[in-house]
């Protein structure tokens, strides 16, 4: 089993599976092989020229849950992934995926899914080697990506400002409201309950 990269980055797709391995173990005291079923890890990078298996066990599920303090972050998406994954679910696409992103052409996106690159986060993060294999027309489609998920940014961004200020103004009114009714309520106690009058007798 090849090791993690020291610094994993969340761009990468994982897929599961299980193989059949040998216990040796229990191989050398029965006399004859045995094999137990295994659940593998299979971690591709963008652009497909790193793949990493991995045993599936407490050890990689506790470090997907909380990381390894001064060496890798929590890894959500993955675990996410491997509970989906059990559940007989399709595993979540980690970013924008790309089969959803009309920016892509049908033949882009083929050439893309071909070398890993599943997200437009994928494709806007493109190294030298990935836009080499996406062929012509390859830096235009990642400066496109990251076009695209700039102004993504900035809409979100002024959405959740509008949605502020919505808030913000919905608090105002409530609060002149309740001041409204404050003040009506002071106003009664300092005037005191209206005096009677008594008729004059005639």
């Amino acid at each position: 089993m090849v090791d993690i990269l020291p610094e994993e980055k969340h761009g990468f797709h994982v897929d599961f599976e299980l193989r059949a391995e040998e216990d040796r173990e229990e191989s050398i005291k029965s006399g004859h092989p045995v094999f137990r079923d295994v659940e593998i890890a299979i971690l591709t990078m963008p652009g497909g020229n790193l793949v990493l298996d991995k045993f599936v066990n407490d050890e990689l599920l506790r470090e997907w849950k909380v990381g390894v303090p001064g060496r890798k972050p929590p890894s959500p998406f993955a675990l996410s992934a491997y509970e989906a994954w059990k559940d007989g679910r399709k595993a979540p696409v980690n970013g924008i995926d790309l089969k959803n992103w009309p920016g892509v052409t049908p033949a882009q996106l083929k050439m893309c899914q071909g070398i890993s690159v599943r997200t437009v986060e994928n494709l806007a993060e493109a190294n030298a080697d990935t836009i080499r294999k996406l062929g012509m027309g390859g830096v235009a489609l990642k400066d496109k990506a990251a076009a695209y998920l700039l102004s993504a940014g900035k809409n979100k961004a002024s959405e959740e400002v509008s949605a502020l200020k919505v808030e913000m103004q919905s608090l105002k009114e409530a609060m002149e409201k309740k001041d409204e009714r404050i003040n009506d309520l002071l106003s009664q106690f300092t005037d005191g309950p209206p005096k009677k009058t008594r008729k004059k007798a005639a």
